[in-house]
């Protein structure tokens, strides 16, 4: 299946990147959620900018008075005002800091949620194919970078924007000759920040592939140490880590020269300014034009835009790394939207009905495991899988479960297209996990809206008793650093979750591989109760479970060569018989 290309820019493998329309649309509808908050927060910074910059203009105002040797109640007054001005910017800018951190925070708490959600909506294969170092940097470095622009460098880039405003009208107001003199920095400020993002943005977003590369490479050499002694393949991998390192910090210095030219553009504006603004206020005071005291204070705007132009274009360079991060956070959650709708049953929880067409399906760069594959499940059928090992069993499981994309074909539920199959079909297979927390905690993934009594009465009926006989029962603590559970109380906990789960369709991959002789026949039991009301395929582990099904599908080199219920297929005499035989021998 290709990737979607509708407002996403993918390569081949790597998971995709937003482009900028399609970033600010996702940036907009998050804090336009919020946007009294945001309205708030921005009068608030605009409060900021004002009240900082009548400090400068009353130290101007101080001036004269000395100048003129006005009265020491003309200086008490100013000095007084002065005290306000400075006291109430404080105080705006403590209240404005508190509000810029319960917006920011808020709306990414919602973006990481996003990610989280449709990082665990993709489909396994996919993940695997672009590589867990890409999804990595994602969720930690990506958002790291996020988090600092909205917490730090969004806050500080408005306030500047407000202050150089300002400052520009309060020049005005003194002189439109200091205004005017100001401006001329604006034409080395543009040339420098044109040159600034046009080198800096590739450079930015081609780091950020380098360190998830970096990442892939690390994680792959450390989780696979051992073999890679025992092959002694050691210097190959050092070596592609080494590479790919190499590779992330060029890059980071390429970032680093273009950065130093930008600031040495920034300070000779800077000095140029200074000088216009000083030589226009000596002229302007001669000519008696302006006062010392407005001369001052156009001398201490202008110094005070030092700050607010050095940080509004610095943080172009956060923001623009920001960005990149962001580009890729909203990547992965548009690619899950537009990629993966709802099936037509997610809502309503019954039964559907299941037509596979012309479907073609494999891993990474091998061969198709099943091709141009028909097959049509009634609505509530339990259909069972059986076949040797690599018959595609497991594949096609897979694919009815939403965890693998197929390369051709389509999967229809009542007759519609579905392509988020996962969100209307629930997988249980033997490869299942404990997170750390309590069992209830465990139970609740699978049902978060389900009651202590519900929680209860499905435990009773995949007959658990073992988790009510614990001593702390569903409040247990379990995974790492607490209770260990076995791998076939671990199995079982999952089959309860399928229980509490009301999927229309549920996909069994050998969901009762982990039970002991002593307990089959009780798993096997529960996993029948789970598809009760519901359509269900099963990957049969043990040929017990098949002959409960309505009808078997015999496969062998991905394709169906028998097909009929239990009873139908041992009369038949053939493969499946022959499967029948030897199973039953073995007792």
């Amino acid at each position: 299946m290709s990737e979607p290309t509708t407002g996403i820019q993918a390569a081949v493998d790597r998971l995709p990147i937003a482009d900028g329309r399609t970033t600010w649309r996702h940036v907009i509808r998050i804090f336009g959620a919020r946007r009294w908050l945001v309205a708030l927060t921005t009068f608030t910074l605009l409060c900021v900018a004002v009240t900082g910059l009548a400090i400068p203009a009353l130290l101007g105002v101080i001036v004269d008075v000395v100048s003129a040797k006005g009265g020491s109640q003309a200086l008490l007054n100013s000095l007084g005002l002065l005290f306000i001005a400075a006291m109430a910017t404080g105080i705006l800018t403590g209240i404005s800091q508190v509000l810029l951190a319960k917006m920011g925070q808020s709306g990414l708490a919602q973006l990481r949620e996003e990610v989280f959600e449709s990082a665990m909506e993709l489909p396994q294969e996919r993940l695997e194919r672009a590589g867990s170092g890409d999804l990595i940097s994602r969720v930690s470095r990506d958002v790291d970078a996020t988090n600092e622009a909205i917490g730090g460098i969004l806050p500080t880039f408005i306030s500047a924007l407000f202050t150089i405003a300002l400052t520009l009208l309060g020049l005005g107001v003194l002189d439109w000759r200091f205004a005017a003199v100001t401006l001329l920095c604006v034409p080395i400020h543009a040339l420098a920040l044109r040159s600034f993002l046009r080198r800096s943005g590739p450079i930015y977003r081609a780091m950020r592939v380098a360190e998830a590369e970096r990442g892939q490479h690390l994680l792959e050499a450390t989780s696979g140490a051992d073999t890679i002694r025992a092959l002694g393949t050691e210097k190959h991998h050092v070596s592609a880590v080494a590479s790919s390192s190499r590779g992330a910090i060029g890059l980071m210095l390429k970032a680093v020269v273009v950065s130093s030219r930008f600031y040495g553009w920034l300070n000779m504006a800077e000095l140029l300014g200074m000088a216009a603004i000083l030589s226009t206020g000596f002229f302007l005071v001669r000519a008696d034009a302006v006062t010392i005291g407005a001369a001052t204070a156009a001398a201490l705007f202008f110094h005070r835009l030092f700050g607010p132009i050095g940080a509004l274009l610095a943080n172009v360079d956060e923001l623009q790394k920001a960005g990149a991060g962001l580009a890729r956070l909203v990547g992965l959650i548009d690619s899950d939207r537009e990629q993966q709708a709802p099936g037509p049953d997610a809502v309503s929880g019954t039964a559907p009905g299941v037509v596979v067409r012309g479907l073609s399906a494999g891993y990474r760069d091998s061969p198709a495991v099943i091709t141009d594959f028909e097959l049509s499940i009634a609505p509530g059928e339990l259909v069972a899988l059986v076949g040797s090992s690599g018959a595609g069993k497991t594949t096609l499981a897979r694919v009815l479960a939403g965890n693998l994309d197929p390369s051709a074909g389509t999967v229809l539920l009542d007759a519609s297209a579905a392509p988020k199959l996962g969100h209307s079909t629930l997988l249980v297979s033997q490869e299942v996990h404990v997170f750390s927390g309590t069992i209830a905690e465990n139970l609740l993934l699978a049902a978060p809206a389900s009651t202590t009594e519900e929680l209860t009465r499905a435990i009773l009926e995949a007959e658990a008793h073992w988790v009510l006989a614990l001593p702390e029962g569903l409040d247990t603590v379990v995974g790492h650093g607490a209770l260990h559970l076995t791998g076939e109380q671990t199995q079982h906990l999952a089959l309860v979750r399928a229980l509490l789960n009301k999927a229309g369709m549920v996909v069994l991959d050998e969901a009762t591989a982990e039970a002991g002789s002593a307990s089959a026949a009780l798993m096997e039991r529960v996993a029948m109760r789970i598809t009760r009301g519901r359509t269900g395929v099963v990957v049969a582990h043990r040929l017990s479970q098949a002959a409960q099904a309505d009808r078997i599908l015999v496969m062998e080199d991905g394709r169906i060569v028998e097909q009929g219920s239990h009873a139908e297929l041992l009369a038949s005499a053939g493969t499946y018989a022959t499967l029948w035989e030897a199973w039953s021998a073995r007792g």
